[in-house]
């Protein structure tokens, strides 16, 4: 497979930080560069009260970055949620920059095993940060390092699952697939064909575990229609996209 073309990448990302100004820089760096601190920092959100609840768990995509109201799709599947009188409150405890590893160090607090163990409904979107190995998978794109890191992260997946579920037997669980964001790359299609198997790998674990997978792939076709500005995160329309196949799983399963 041909190098993908790093110079052209990061000429192209320098020219639109001038465009899109502050906000460009901000959600490219969350790809590239995401805060390890902030990943790593206990959560500061208070335990979820009795009833029911709606906890989000992930990374940047579930803290909306990319949406110009800063709406994820769990914050579009809450509110209609809310609305339907299913859940009473929305716990997002996404940190943005979040790799499978630090999902897993998060499900060692005491509080956030808690909330998902009075949860009606939990989410998460991870992996992407693991797969494209913020931006260096890109940059430096090698299928055998690609396959080893696919294979620890669907194993600490894997792990999640079990966690998740074994908190919560009764909640309707659901995990966000990936997409490609680097279809205009010279190897878009080598993307492609990974992030499908990535996919397919991840449904077949959430057979196992009872946790339904949210396919995305086929929401990101244009990059410059269906992703925000840093053409890495979704725009108003794709969050919605994904918010409205959650909702359908969700109400299938409550």
């Amino acid at each position: 497979m041909k190098r993908l073309k790093w110079p052209f990448f990061l000429t192209v990302s320098v020219l639109l930080t001038a465009l899109f100004g502050y906000g460009f820089t901000s959600a490219y760096q969350d790809v590239v560069n995401p805060p390890k601190r902030a990943v790593l920092t206990p959560t500061k959100e208070e335990p979820a009260a009795d009833g029911s609840t709606y906890v989000a768990l992930g990374d940047s995509l579930t803290r909306g970055v990319g949406a110009s109201s800063g709406n994820s799709y769990a914050a579009i599947v809450s509110k209609e949620l809310k609305k339907d009188d299913e859940i009473e409150r929305f716990q997002n405890l996404a940190v943005s920059g979040a790799r499978t590893e630090d999902l897993l160090k998060q499900l060692e607090q005491k509080e956030v095993r808690r909330s998902l163990s009075e949860a009606k409904v939990i989410s998460l979107t991870i992996g992407g940060n693991d797969l494209f190995n913020r931006g260096e998978g890109v940059s430096n794109f090698d299928p055998k390092k690609t396959a080893k890191t696919i294979v620890a992260a669907q194993k600490n997946i894997d792990r999640t699952f079990s966690l998740i579920r074994k908190e919560n037997e009764d909640a309707v669980i659901f995990y966000v697939g990936l997409y490609n964001p680097f279809r205009a790359n010279p190897n878009g299609e080598a993307f492609d064909e990974i992030v499908q198997e990535w996919n397919a790998s991840i449904r077949q674990l959430g057979l196992a575990y009872d946790i339904e997978v949210i396919d995305t792939f086929n929401l990101v076709t244009d990059v410059k229609r269906d992703l925000s500005s840093d053409q890495f995160h979704p725009n108003d329309s794709t969050y919605e996209q994904i918010a409205e196949q959650s909702l359908l799983a969700v109400n299938k399963n409550l």
